[in-house]
């Protein structure tokens, strides 16, 4: 795997525990267990904003929305 695939599973994995409520720790028994954030840590809005970007620049918008609705939705927690 090059940068460029870890750097897509990582964010593919943080998209999953935060927003899809997927345990981490099913995650991290994989081989593929990386991630942008500290799953153990709380969520800031700018690891959000990161995740948010990211999946805009590849063009993945819905799940963009997804985001925003989080962020929306957990601005007081953030």
């Amino acid at each position: 795997m090059n940068l460029e695939e870890y750097v897509d599973v990582a964010h593919r994995n943080s998209y999953d525990v935060i927003i899809n409520d997927k345990e981490a720790k099913d995650i991290v028994m994989s081989d593929d267990g990386y991630f942008i954030h500290h799953p153990a840590e709380p969520v800031t809005k700018d690891i959000l904003d990161g995740l948010r970007e990211y999946f805009a620049e590849v063009e993945e918008y819905e799940k963009c929305i997804r985001i925003i609705k989080y962020i929306d939705d957990n601005i007081d927690k953030l």
